[in-house]
């Protein structure tokens, strides 16, 4: 494979890139990484465009503008992975393509070899994808180990392995001006390396924005839009599955019924926005006093319901009075206080009759009777 039909390859995989993400920002337009990663694939097929036309006539206007499009392309691909992990975005990236453009500019000025202007170009190349690997490792810190992650990291390692050899090559003095014919070797590092590179790194970041999507959508259908708890269904169907283990095992379950106190008041005198922020509140006091085997969910409107596996009747005391007082201490807008009331129902390890509809009966018959006593507490 000669030069010039390696690097038509490496264009078109790019186009293919950018006509997909420009698809995906199309889709989604609201979503700024795919609008990046759409301007990247763009940018950088240009750059190889002009790069390759300036191998068949080589003019200085031409190689700096194609060096200057590849590296534009490459710090809008950094971006497009910071804002998909919702990192800070790094202004100062075009910095150095500031610099690469001068450092360029003056090598051809004081008419310096090509392994020089190589070499600056390939360290600076080197540079950004590092900084790509670092916003992917920073992104996909603390998360389990996928293949797609894996795929993406390995086709920016073989960019840069590509480049890194290519930089020791230009320094050992092993490659001369670029001719049209060129050894194997040389084309390998050069354009084969790069494109397969460049195929793993783009198909790695669509995979990660599919997998995200599927992530979010099986998170709504199992989770509250406002308070980002379970939702009714969800917790329900937490709550009958712990009540079958606790049958099987023979261990004791207790459910907690929760209700904000006089939650209309919020409403009407502050508005529906007011209200929703005192729910989100109140849904972080609580998933922040419970346990971690917990489950919390919103039954509906100012109604929260837990399930407390393995949780006895003293416990649900404990249980309970914890989560009033945790509520008790808050202030919505640090002046006006907020209380709830809990109703609690405790299934003993010996009741293997006790039903899902019949233990929530008799949370709900405790959250009345403790509502009905003056709110601000629990009863079981």
């Amino acid at each position: 494979m000669d030069p010039f039909t390696a690097g038509i390859s490496l264009i078109l995989a790019q186009l293919c890139v950018a006509l997909v993400m420009g698809g995906l920002f199309l889709a989604t337009p609201t979503d700024r990484s795919t609008r990046y990663w759409a301007l990247s694939g763009l940018l950088v097929a240009l750059g190889v465009l002009v790069a390759v036309l300036n191998n068949r006539q080589p003019r200085p206007a031409y190689a700096l503008n194609g060096s200057g499009l590849v590296i534009a392309g490459l710090i809008c691909q950094w971006h497009g992975i910071q804002t998909f992990y919702r990192q800070k975005v790094a202004l100062w990236g075009w910095l150095i393509g500031v610099f690469l453009f001068i450092g360029y500019a003056a090598c051809f000025f004081l008419a310096t070899s090509f392994q020089v202007r190589s070499s600056l170009l390939s360290l600076t190349i080197f540079i950004l994808l590092g900084l790509s690997l670092h916003a992917l490792r920073a992104g996909q810190r603390g998360l389990p180990w996928r293949f797609v992650r894996g795929l993406v990291q390995g086709g920016v390692l073989l960019l840069m392995m590509s480049y890194g050899v290519r930089m020791i090559m230009l320094a050992m003095r092993i490659t001369g001006h670029l001719p049209l014919t060129r050894t194997t070797f040389d084309i390998v590092t050069s354009y084969m390396a790069p494109l397969i590179g460049t195929i793993l790194f783009s198909v790695g970041l669509m995979l990660l924005y599919f997998e995200r999507i599927v992530e979010e959508n099986r998170h709504l259908a199992t989770h509250d839009e406002l308070s980002k708890l379970l939702n009714r269904r969800a917790i329900v169907a937490a709550g009958e599955r712990e009540l079958a283990l606790s049958h099987r095992l023979q261990r004791e379950l207790t459910i907690a019924f929760v209700d904000i106190d006089l939650f209309k008041r919020f409403n009407d005198e502050f508005g529906h926005d007011a209200g929703d922020q005192v729910i989100v509140d109140v849904a972080r006091i609580l998933e922040q006093t419970c346990r971690n085997i917990d489950f919390i969910g919103r039954y509906g409107g100012e109604e929260l319901l837990i399930v407390l596996p393995g949780a006895s009747r003293e416990h649900a005391a404990v249980i309970g009075d914890r989560l009033v007082n945790a509520v008790r201490q808050y202030r919505f807008r640090n002046a006006y206080p907020v209380t709830i009331s809990v109703g609690l129902a405790t299934l003993p390890h010996e009741d293997g009759s006790c039903t899902w509809d019949g233990l929530m009966l008799r949370a709900d018959a405790a959250l009345y009777e403790a509502k009905g006593l003056g709110r601000d507490r629990y009863c079981a």
